[in-house]
């Protein structure tokens, strides 16, 4: 609780509610946000409050920022150019004990290894800070060095998301459809594989593998012997930041091809090698001009990985060719049939939905096309028919937010359709070849060899384990309709103790910067009267109204 009251306070003080489009903004927010003007915003720039607000929340709120960068649809420049300072310009620990941690991760001197190490960092994000260097042996190399006492503010920060998650999950009757627990679950597994630097190592390593001999995407060779779980040491290269646009344009690159590539790298690492880089923000992504008609791009910061399993992959290009060929109908189908969608979904209606949300794209180059509002229009369908968010394919969203908002910046007339319709074709095509199904009966062979005897046996029993299970399932939903109503009950009462929680938090909030070591101003008296008229009018409302 005490975590969730940090959050609260930190994005109240630094006005985040400036942010907020007034045309998105529900009429009863805007009624219960005035008292948010008493409170006096650390500067004129939003933007900059906004940064400076994710900074203080700790590592997991700074790659939301990241991810909102490369919005330039979604959010002013102003803005952006403050959220971009998020990618590799958090502020720097101390340079000392940068090298006692480095020193520590070799076992050995640093001069045994190290003809020289920078003093400087060549960039601090959320997670490690970068310096280069270079080896006793001439090559030039950069080391990453995890933050000191990283692990636990990861951790505090996603014990902070998930009080958040069970927040919402209890007080907004539509949060089940976000399953925040999965979501949460994963992204838990994600954000901690990402500090371990020999994970990363080995992505990297395997990611090389796959695009050196392709010669258009690249990445720097790993230096295995001297990493380990909190440092990598990794080969340093050169090359223009993805989102420097005015030394990509005097250097005369085809920015038109470099945006193709782009997408058609993306599509081959999510369809045919199913190991796609999964944290494409601008400062991940660097662009080798050296023949500027012929662009290719390298891949920093390999930490996150996404795969997708075989019938995911299926299902998600099936849906982008269909949109692609216009056919809606057969996109209402195949969510219906993926479970995305409650199976008693109107399929026509839910046809004429998208048909109305996206054929209005078809033929426009990517400058004309409002992805900001096509996602707030998906959104309210998706309310419409209780969709589920699939964990799965978070961070396959969130890669494609971040490709589409660097597309955008590079080349405005890239038609997003024409370049990955022909792609997803073949690779349909080639999953539908006779030979590729022999190939993978090849490899069922053997089991169902082992299986044989018992195979008559299953058929005979199977549709009695059916009936079995259909049982089952008549059971379960009893107890589900059960336990409905008894929550119903328990609603009653948890609403007369939330007025008894909403005392206590007037109280913590009336004390919270002694609590949180922030001094007493001249300021806070205002500060304190908006954010207790504020969130006491929330917390009026979820007792009352819902």
């Amino acid at each position: 609780m005490f975590g969730l009251l940090q959050l609260i306070w930190i994005l109240l003080r630094h006005r985040i509610d400036r942010m907020m489009p007034p045309e998105h903004v529900p009429a009863w927010f805007r009624w219960l946000g005035w008292p948010l003007k008493l409170i006096p915003a650390p500067s004129s720039n939003p933007g900059a409050d906004l940064a400076s607000a994710l900074v203080k929340l700790g590592p997991a709120f700074i790659k939301v920022g990241q991810l909102l960068s490369t919005r330039r649809d979604l959010l002013p420049h102003d803005v952006i150019e403050a959220l971009s300072t998020l990618q590799d310009q958090v502020p720097p620990f101390d340079h000392a004990l940068a090298m006692r941690h480095i020193e520590q991760a070799l076992s050995e001197p640093l001069d045994q290894i190290f003809e020289h190490i920078e003093q400087a960092p060549l960039a601090s994000a959320s997670i490690a800070q970068v310096y280069g260097a270079r080896l006793r042996t001439g090559e030039a190399v950069v080391l990453k060095i995890l933050r000191p006492g990283i692990r636990a503010a990861v951790e505090r920060d996603l014990a902070r998301l998930e009080t958040l998650s069970r927040w919402l999950t209890e007080h907004w009757d539509g949060a089940h459809r976000l399953r925040l627990d999965r979501v949460l679950k994963d992204y838990r597994e994600v954000i901690l594989g990402e500090l371990s630097l020999t994970r990363e190592a080995s992505n990297a390593q395997r990611l090389r593998d796959l695009w050196l001999p392709r010669g258009k995407l690249y990445v720097p060779k790993i230096y295995a012997e001297y990493s380990s779980e909190n440092l990598l040491v990794m080969e340093r290269v050169y090359g223009t930041v993805v989102t420097d646009l005015s030394t990509l344009e005097a250097q005369q690159v085809d920015l038109a091809r470099l945006s193709q590539l782009g997408v058609e790298i993306f599509f081959t690492q999510v369809f045919e090698d199913n190991f796609f880089h999964a944290d494409m923000h601008p400062g991940n992504i660097l662009v080798d001009h050296s023949d500027p008609t012929q662009p290719t791009y390298i891949a920093l910061d390999c930490a996150i990985i996404g795969q997708l399993s075989r019938e995911d992959r299926n299902y998600l290009a099936s849906n982008l060719i269909a949109f692609f060929s216009e056919d809606y109908g057969a996109v209402a189908t195949l969510h219906i049939e993926s479970g995305w969608v409650p199976p008693e979904t109107s399929h026509a209606e839910m046809e004429a939905v998208i048909r109305e949300t996206c054929a209005p794209l078809f033929g426009k180059p990517m400058a004309e096309i409002e992805f900001g509002k096509l996602l707030v229009s998906l959104f309210q369908a998706a309310q419409r028919f209780d969709m589920s968010i699939q964990p799965q394919l978070v961070l396959l969203q969130k890669t494609l937010l971040n490709i589409e908002g660097i597309g955008r910046q590079l080349y405005g007339q890239l038609d997003l359709w024409e370049t990955a319709a022909p792609f997803l074709d073949q690779w349909m095509a080639r999953r539908r070849d006779p030979w590729q199904h022999l190939e993978r009966l090849k490899t069922l062979l053997p089991i169902a060899l082992a299986e044989g005897p018992e195979l008559p046996e299953h058929l005979v029993k199977a549709p009695r384990r059916i009936e079995q299970i259909l049982k089952n399932n008549r059971q379960l939903e009893q107890r589900v309709l059960a336990l409905s109503l008894q929550l119903k009950q328990q609603d009653h009462s948890r609403r007369r103790s939330e007025l008894s929680w909403l005392l206590l938090l007037i109280a913590v909030i009336c004390f919270l910067p002694i609590l949180i070591n922030q001094p007493l101003t001249l300021e806070w008296p205002r500060t304190a009267l908006g954010c207790l008229t504020f969130i006491g009018g929330l917390a009026i409302r979820g007792t009352f109204l819902r």
